[in-house]
């Protein structure tokens, strides 16, 4: 979803309304950097622009780890977006974090929501209690644990086989990527919600050093194709979402939507403001003084996107 968007959409836009000033080369699957080494890399200047998952960086961007204990979320990727660009806005810390690895970002965009796959049938969140289930960090571990699961770790390249093998019961993971890398083949029984956003935005970075030589009217050229860009990007992330459902349906698989009361049961308030408290505690440790503002900023921000879609 996301190369295809940037390589046929966002990098055409940034020729187009730099006139021709701006040439991208573009370098794929980590051919010039692995997804651990990219911030550090676009930082240093080994690339001018690149992309990132905050969610590999927690030591370095704790501040926006802090999304990843909002498990629900605005459905449109519209509202995701004026929700990450507020909270830049408002939540200084996130710009400063990134600032200190010598990077800005230009364009926000998403993975597509969580979604469960299981071997076994699955109509609730209530049909996981007792199995064993994969997820990709500490935090949806603990969601999972409050829904009754066990949670497992598996290495994602190992997930496929995990699940073929019944080492686990089902991965809890963005749909996109599940789709992707085929578990729905091993795991044809599926729970899905576009309220599960997958809460950290894909950041793609410009170096600050290279930024600041730019000519003004390059940058602000830059700047236009982003916000173009990422206009855009709503179509494709509901088109995608789509698209999958019907691929999975017409291969056998059986696609089941969370009720209101599943995803109430997997936000699980009570215990998330316990979570909530724990993150606050560790980030502190971690040198984020701040922690507690920046928790209460992102949870107004949350629900604000949310109500913007009632």
């Amino acid at each position: 979803m996301r190369p295809k968007f940037l390589s046929e959409v966002w990098f055409p836009e940034i020729i187009k309304q730099t006139e021709g000033k701006v040439k991208i080369q573009d370098f794929w699957g980590g051919a010039l950097l692995s997804s651990q080494e990219a911030l550090k890399g676009i930082g240093s200047g080994v690339t001018h622009m690149g992309f990132i998952y905050p969610g590999h960086y927690p030591g370095q961007l704790v501040s926006f780890t802090a999304l990843k204990l909002f498990p629900r979320g605005p459905s449109k990727f519209e509202n995701m977006v004026w929700l990450y660009r507020k909270a830049f806005e408002e939540i200084p810390e996130l710009k400063e974090e990134l600032a200190k690895a010598n990077v800005k970002p230009l364009l926000f965009t998403a993975g597509l929501p969580g979604a469960f796959c299981s071997t076994k049938p699955i109509k609730s969140i209530d049909d996981i209690k007792g199995q064993k289930w994969r997820a990709g960090d500490k935090w949806a571990f603990r969601f999972l644990e409050n829904a009754g699961a066990v949670p497992v770790s598996v290495a994602w390249d190992d997930v496929y086989m995990a699940l073929q093998t019944g080492t686990i019961t089902g991965c809890f993971t963005n749909y996109d990527g599940l789709h992707l890398m085929k578990f729905h083949e091993a795991a044809p029984n599926l729970l899905v919600s576009k309220e599960l956003w997958y809460a950290q935005p894909f950041l793609h970075l410009v170096n600050i050093d290279f930024w600041n030589k730019l000519p003004k009217d390059v940058q602000d050229g830059m700047l236009k194709a982003s916000e173009i860009a990422e206009a855009a990007f709503s179509r494709v992330y509901d088109e995608t979402f789509d698209k999958i459902v019907e691929e999975q349906r017409a291969a056998g698989c059986t696609v089941t939507f969370m009720s209101k009361e599943d995803i109430a049961k997997w936000e699980n308030a009570d215990r998330l403001q316990d979570l909530q408290k724990q993150w606050i505690e560790e980030a502190k440790e971690a040198g984020l003084e701040t922690a507690p503002s920046v928790m209460e900023k992102l949870r107004a921000l949350v629900q604000e996107a949310i109500k913007r879609e009632q």
